[in-house]
């Protein structure tokens, strides 16, 4: 664990020693709870660039759409095609991979080559070839594919771990993916390997330690100290305090368990007084909701409504709140809060770092 700052950017002080990918998101996102950011890598010989993925710390697994898919759910996407890859290796048979309120994926393990930035050679990777889905939630997806970057090893079969398949290879100086969003411009990045020291505000950073939280072993998870509700008046309203919390990049709102997020809804809207939806001429302003304050470790971090209410059309908010099925106890959030801050995961030292970002 890091004492200081000082001990953790000694541990990557070249930035040209990272893997940094280009983070995009459209200006727009459906109200289905999953992340908005993703990444175009390439995968296979020659690489296929069009592929969306979204690099994911709330599962273990990295899979594909492919061809090889013609359900409804799969139209939607871009997709990997197999066949014109000259590096692709099958490596197993199919399964069902069952993600609970999702749906679940067919998929065929396989191997290929991701294509890295910079001039990295391309490396070898495990991933899920997706077949088919089931459920509604895939082919509202924006990404096509996605990344796994688990809090732990998790237990059996462990080969589609890239972060540390990549620090294994001597890749990337550390097991860490730090990631950076300016919603303003719709530019960010996500880098493998370490931090960029010139996007965040080194006096602000602060140091979390992950909780464990059974059965849930992928999630990165951390103590949510308290979430407020802070008024114009000057009065405080306490939502919720001492809160096991995932912060999934996978993800996009604040979701979990149905008495937390009606807890918060109540506080937000005034016990129903004030929309969940607004429309044009409406606009966020047009009601005195709170600014949450989240505390984590000690330190306040502060969501204008403007922020926790995603854009759904040009003429359309909803409130980031989403109840999520077999999810007891549990309360996560992706990028609705993770575009207000410079975020790092690092696996070895079992912490998330949070910072005000340039």
């Amino acid at each position: 664990m890091y004492k200081d700052l000082s001990a953790f950017i000694n541990k990557t002080t070249d930035i040209n020693t990272l893997l940094t990918f280009t983070l995009q998101r459209p200006v727009y996102e459906p109200d289905n709870g999953a992340t908005s950011w993703y990444a175009n890598i390439g995968l296979g010989t020659p690489p296929q660039t069009n592929l969306r993925f979204m690099i994911d710390t709330g599962t273990k697994n990295t899979w594909i759409t492919s061809n090889l898919c013609n359900s409804s759910a799969c139209a939607p996407h871009r997709k990997f095609d197999p066949a014109v890859s000259g590096s692709f290796k099958k490596d197993g048979s199919p399964e069902t991979i069952d993600f609970g309120a999702w749906g679940s994926m067919t998929v065929t393990p396989v191997k290929d080559l991701i294509t890295l930035p910079g001039n990295a050679d391309a490396v070898e990777i495990a991933f899920d070839m997706a077949t088919n889905y089931t459920g509604s939630q895939f082919q509202e997806l924006i990404c096509d594919g996605g990344i796994g970057i688990p809090c732990h090893i998790p237990a059996g079969p462990n080969s589609t771990l890239i972060l540390n398949l990549l620090s294994k290879k001597g890749l990337i100086p550390a097991t860490i993916a730090s990631f950076w969003y300016d919603r303003e411009t719709l530019k960010g990045e996500v880098q493998f390997g370490g931090v960029n020291i010139n996007k965040f505000k080194k006096d602000t950073f602060n140091v979390i330690e992950l909780m464990d939280f059974p059965p849930d072993q992928e999630c990165w998870i951390v103590k949510l100290d308290s979430l407020n509700g802070l008024f114009a008046d000057g009065s405080t309203r306490n939502i919720l305090t001492n809160v096991a919390f995932a912060l999934d990049t996978g993800s996009s709102q604040f979701k979990g368990d149905p008495k937390f997020i009606n807890a918060a809804k109540k506080v937000i809207t005034n016990n129903g007084q004030y929309p969940e939806v607004i429309q044009l001429p409406g606009k966020v302003s047009d009601y005195p909701y709170p600014v949450l304050e989240l505390v984590l470790n000690g330190i306040s971090y502060k969501l204008p409504p403007e922020k926790y209410f995603i854009q759904v059309s040009e003429n359309e908010w909803h409130l980031a709140f989403h109840f999520l099925a077999d999810c007891e106890n549990e309360f996560l959030v992706g990028t609705t809060f993770l575009e207000s801050v410079y975020t790092v995961f690092d696996f070895d030292n079992r912490c998330i770092c949070l910072a005000e970002p340039q």
